[in-house]
């Protein structure tokens, strides 16, 4: 059971809490980040704050057993990076208070009543702005004007995400005057036969819906799209700059340092019900011109002056 006691009273910086930490191994940095911006917070390892930190292996069963392991102990909360890991620690204590760096659907996952008034043991940065996936395909098309047919794969898990994205996807496909299909995947077997079925459903263009899934096996989405000529965006930069055409995403690494400024306000007495769920503060466009010149495209001056940054 958790340990903390909310109070308005200022954090006792001799005590040392326990907090848990559970995020996917595939992004590294990531732990590094929001455990930079808790010591930049006052926050030391060993003097006044212990993290039980995991991380789970691309692929595997690792973050069930991390998250109900984790959801047993005396922490005072856990940070989460993955909806999946919060829908498993819930399950296994659902008293455990969680501050998740990374959800689709806050509210339809059940983890707020309203993003502004969560109202619970839960808070966090919910990646579903309004028109973030019409944006991508809207960029997606701008990038490549010739496709008409563009696959949706969606690794979205839990409730209201993939809904919310695939609605989104459609509405802006027909003002585009372009076709979409999802393709929904659970797993890598599930992944790999997407893509094996987007490619006979004659396919010419890939759009990637949020989900911990296709960031953990970004290589192989970048490798897929690449073989076949296939223009794609992604849900996350990091898929650009190994090698992917071009992404429409949020700075992820920003949103674990916004996790550590959550847990400090609850380690200082703050209900996590009580701190307004947020979106990430900024979306940014990153183009890889390798990419695109290795399947025949070519970024016109307006992507150009749109991006953030531009991968050579």
């Amino acid at each position: 059971m958790p340990s903390i006691l909310y109070s308005n009273s200022p954090l006792k910086k001799n005590k040392l809490h326990r907090i848990g930490f559970l995020s996917g191994a595939g992004v590294l940095e990531l732990e590094k980040y929001f455990t930079e911006e808790l010591q930049k917070l006052g926050f030391t390892e060993g003097k006044n704050i212990h993290i039980e930190k995991r991380l789970a292996q691309p692929n595997s069963t690792d973050g069930s057993i991390m998250a109900a392991e984790l959801a047993q102990m005396d922490l005072s909360l856990i940070v989460v990076g993955s909806l999946p890991f919060a829908l498993e620690v819930r399950k296994n204590n659902p008293q455990m208070p969680m501050v998740l760096a990374t959800c689709p659907g806050m509210v339809s996952n059940g983890f707020a009543k309203s993003l502004p008034h969560p109202g619970s043991i839960y808070t966090g940065i919910d990646e579903l702005p309004d028109g973030i996936t019409a944006k991508r395909l809207q960029l997606l098309t701008a990038a490549a004007p010739s496709i008409t047919r563009i696959a949706l794969i969606s690794a979205t898990p839990g409730i209201g995400g993939h809904e919310i994205q695939l609605l989104e996807a459609e509405k802006r496909a027909a003002t585009l005057g372009v076709a979409v299909k999802s393709y929904r995947v659970a797993s890598l077997p599930q992944l790999e036969k997407a893509l094996d079925d987007l490619l006979r459903d004659g396919m010419n263009g890939m759009l990637t819906f949020q989900g911990a899934l296709t960031l953990a096996n970004r290589k192989r989405m970048v490798e897929f799209a690449a073989q076949n000529r296939i223009p794609a965006i992604y849900q996350q930069a990091v898929f650009a700059e190994d090698g992917g055409l071009m992404a429409w995403a949020p700075d992820l690494a920003q949103q674990f340092r916004q996790a550590a400024h959550y847990v400090d306000k609850i380690l200082n007495g703050a209900k996590p019900g009580d701190l307004p769920v947020k979106h990430p503060e900024k979306y940014y466009l990153t183009l890889n011109n390798t990419a695109a010149s290795k399947i025949g495209v070519r970024f016109s001056q307006q992507l150009l002056a749109e991006a953030t940054k531009v991968v050579e």
